[in-house]
């Protein structure tokens, strides 16, 4: 299997590819994984533990060096064929999350005649929907290669929810689609214990960006819990473009001594660290992990203002459980810590119990063996055909568009997906 993708940051999709490496590794199986970046561009430790799994190449390793071209055109770029050789021979199939980088797996594929199967994963749920018609012409043909082009069985859902959105919104069947959760965790032998000692030590793990709202309101709430009297502490991990702005708000609140900023968490150190907290507020795949580890994980739902939520992981992980509009009740994030702190030990005890009995089919063992199935499809015959350097040109003109206009699809991407 070959991965492309663009850096490996600490991250959801990141860790995920590193996990199955892990585990592809474990069978036996070989992998690869392409970053279109430079090696400083990602985390040190997990791009070193993902070496030990798989084959990292950079651009360098497969394009001709023309310096910054050779990462930021690689549809264009000149491939060294001997090198795409050996890379390409033991590759039965090309995964990406991105229609670029899918894009660029099915030029390497076509080039050696090997028409290798090109597998996308959906990774966000509106990855390939926002903008609608209303994108550049390069997201046109991304589109147009993943749903008109590839086969519906190499496209990959993560949840039933996520499927049925793209049904509504492209109003296609997408019947033989795949639907598999993300493998996230191994199973683990956890202790369950409901005791705690004070503080109550809230976590957050993940990217400081605009759609992880709880990172803002939980400010709120430590504010409205300490004013009640309860001795809370609220720990975020993560970087990102936020992070001077969350910052000031904690400043504001006059709440820096309960809220702290712990910059990016080593992957490597997730469970040990994690394992100290006792309530977890997120989504993506931290969560999964943090259940994985028994920690009572409250969903914190992208793009809600209010502090809100759908409830535990546990009483919701069967649904896209991250997503705005889901026909579900939302409850107060504030009242769902409050009944936490004056549970009794049982009570707790069944909390950790139902985290830890609902997180089998995120295991990696049976993500791994859905992904593997994958490599048996068939690519079309007849080529896709477009124009690489209009589609590049496109790609330069829709950055320069994305700098001077604030209402680009992009950057209003999440409007009009409130209720789905």
């Amino acid at each position: 299997m070959l991965f492309i993708y663009g850096a490996l940051p600490v991250g959801g999709i990141e860790t995920f590819f590193m996990r199955m490496a892990k585990e592809r590794h474990r069978l036996g199986l070989h992998t690869t994984i392409l970053l279109l970046s430079l090696p400083h561009e990602s985390n040190p430790e997990l791009l070193n533990e993902m070496k030990k799994y798989a084959n990292v190449l950079f651009p360098d390793d497969i394009f001709l060096n023309l310096g910054k071209f050779t990462r930021r055109l690689p549809l264009l770029v000149p491939v060294k064929k001997r090198a795409l050789e050996r890379i390409l021979e033991n590759v039965d199939q090309i995964h990406a999350s991105d229609g670029m980088h899918a894009l660029v797996g099915y030029r390497l594929s076509n080039m050696l005649n090997k028409n290798i199967i090109v597998t996308v994963g959906f990774y966000h749920y509106i990855k390939f929907l926002w903008g609608g018609d209303d994108v550049a012409w390069h997201e046109k043909v991304n589109r147009k290669f993943i749903f008109d082009f590839l086969p519906e069985k190499s496209l990959l859902f993560f949840s039933e929810g996520n499927r049925q959105l793209y049904i509504k919104h492209k109003r296609k069947k997408l019947t033989d689609a795949n639907t598999f959760r993300l493998g996230v965790i191994d199973k683990k032998d956890i202790k369950v214990s409901g005791e705690v000692n004070l503080p109550i030590k809230i976590v957050a793990i993940g990217r400081l960006v605009d759609f992880k709202t709880y990172n803002f309101y939980m400010i709120k709430v430590l504010k409205n819990l300490k004013t009640k009297g309860f001795n809370v502490q609220f720990d975020i991990y993560g970087d990102g473009p936020l992070k001077a702005q969350i910052a000031d708000e904690i400043n504001k609140a006059g709440l820096s001594e309960s809220i702290h900023l712990k910059g990016t968490l080593d992957y490597l150190k997730f469970d040990e660290t994690v394992s100290n907290y006792n309530l977890f507020i997120g989504s993506g795949t931290a969560i999964i992990q943090a259940a994985a580890l028994g920690l009572p994980s409250i969903v914190g739902v992208e793009n809600v203002i209010e502090a809100e939520t759908y409830g535990y992981f546990s009483d919701v992980n069967q649904y896209e459980y991250n997503l705005k509009g889901l026909d579900l009740e939302m409850i107060s994030v504030e009242t769902i810590i409050e009944d936490y702190i004056n549970m009794n030990t049982q009570q707790r005890k069944t909390l950790i119990s139902s985290h830890l009995e609902c997180i089998d089919s995120f295991t990696n063992e049976s993500c791994q063996k859905s992904m593997d199935e994958l490599k048996y499809i068939t690519m079309p015959a007849k080529k896709l055909k477009y124009n690489r350097w209009i589609y590049e040109f496109s790609r330069i003109l829709d950055r320069v568009s994305m700098r001077f206009n604030k209402r680009h699809p992009y950057l209003t991407r999440f409007e009009g997906f409130e209720k789905n």
